[in-house]
């Protein structure tokens, strides 16, 4: 009986080790996973604020130094990506707060040249959903730096040409807003966040690419009417 019992203390001693050393493995990896591919990393970051800039119409070059210049990020991009399965590939690899970092920088590379294509604003999005933000997230950073978006249809006219927004700001009720993201009644943000993604998907300015201009156009307006209305709602139901 003696040597039974040193033999259970002795068995769940052993099992006591074996599972501290794999919690502390697991957390092991999940660290390196996080700080060790910085190269890979930095790369990322580079080709999407690259896709972010260059969405609104000024040339590669032109776009690849403002990257250089705003971010302070000198590894080399990737042309063409999908911005949100490369968000995502970002967001397994680095920290909060580096996506945090990146939405913003991407933010403040945009509002600098405000107002800006429409089809911009979406690649904010598209970053914004890949690094898996709530939709509110770049909402509150827009307010924070203040710039408007423009017809998608006029992306080729001179910077310059078409200085005033699109769809103008102007209070509407809470019942009209509601309206224009098919809800009805008090909402929770959940839903109120679903609504939008869902809509926005639809009137996405690329899913319009190669449309007519006022295909382009109509889109636009619809789609900024959605961001408007889910902007204001936020401001709502907090």
């Amino acid at each position: 009986m003696i040597a039974i019992f040193f033999i259970l203390i002795a068995g769940g001693g052993l099992a006591a080790f074996v599972i501290g050393a794999m919690t502390m493995l697991t957390r092991e990896q999940e660290r390196s996973e996080v700080t060790m591919p910085a190269p890979q990393r930095d790369t990322i970051a580079a080709s999407l604020l690259f896709h972010v800039v260059a969405a609104g119409g000024g040339g590669e070059e032109d776009a690849l130094r403002q990257v250089r210049r705003g971010s302070g990020i000198a590894a080399p991009v990737t042309r063409g990506i999908d911005a949100g399965n490369w968000a995502e590939s970002y967001a397994r690899i680095a920290t909060p707060q580096q996506r945090r970092e990146l939405l913003e920088v991407a933010v403040q590379l945009v509002a600098a040249r405000s107002p800006v294509p429409v089809r911009q604003y979406a690649a904010l999005l598209d970053l914004s959903f890949g690094l898996g933000f709530q939709t509110d997230a770049l909402a509150r950073l827009r307010e924070l730096y203040g710039f408007e978006y423009v017809d998608h249809a006029r992306d080729g006219r001179p910077r310059g040409a078409d200085r005033e927004p699109l769809f103008a700001r102007k209070p509407q009720a809470t019942a009209d807003l509601l309206r224009v993201l098919g809800l009805e009644a008090t909402p929770t943000r959940e839903e109120l966040s679903a609504a939008y993604r869902r809509l926005v998907s639809q009137h996405h300015p690329d899913r319009f690419h190669g449309a007519t201009s006022e295909a382009q156009s109509e889109a636009s307006a619809r789609f900024i009417e959605i961001t408007r209305a889910y902007e204001e709602l936020l401001r709502t139901f907090v």
